[in-house]
């Protein structure tokens, strides 16, 4: 892929800031006003009920909560994983679905897979968003805070953005 005007240095240059944005927190890379609308996340701003158009934005998961499922359930599935995690057992010590039950033994159990709500972040402002369809490179538990999304196009209603797109 030669772009008009292109050489190696400025290619090397191009990956060495795709680098820089996706190792970095987006608030020490990105200038005010090059991602989310400014104001978006305030309720009476005229996109807060829109669709975003242009170009994708890349934002970085700052929270992720699941909320298919209860409270109760998740925080006792966190529990079993925490003391299996301080036993030496890893999320990679087999496929089938751990017991919650028996302490210690089995595979480690699996957060169940519902809708996520998540803090998205461009660098200066927040913005929470609710997957409508199911995401499958994010995964509860697994995918850490900081993780860079492309999102596009983006639907807002009243301050809440629907994702359906990663990159």
């Amino acid at each position: 892929m030669s772009q008009p005007g292109a050489n190696d240095s400025s290619h090397k240059f191009l990956i060495d800031v795709e680098l820089q944005l996706l190792q970095s927190d987006l608030s020490d890379s990105m200038v005010d006003g090059t991602g989310l609308p400014e104001n978006i996340s305030q309720s009476d701003h005229p996109q807060a009920n829109t669709r975003l158009a242009g170009p994708p934005i890349l934002v970085e998961i700052a929270a992720m909560t699941g909320i298919g499922h209860s409270a109760y359930q998740l925080d006792q599935i966190r529990v079993v994983r925490e003391d299996r995690m301080r036993l030496g057992q890893t999320d990679e010590d087999g496929e089938d679905e751990g017991d919650l039950e028996i302490e210690g033994e089995g595979p480690m159990p699996k957060y169940p897979r519902g809708m996520l709500k998540f803090e998205l972040f461009d660098g200066t402002t927040t913005l929470t968003a609710i997957e409508y369809k199911i995401l499958p490179e994010i995964v509860l538990g697994k995918t850490p805070l900081g993780f860079k999304v492309w999102f596009y196009p983006l639907h807002v209603l009243n301050l809440t953005s629907f994702a359906s797109d990663t990159s």
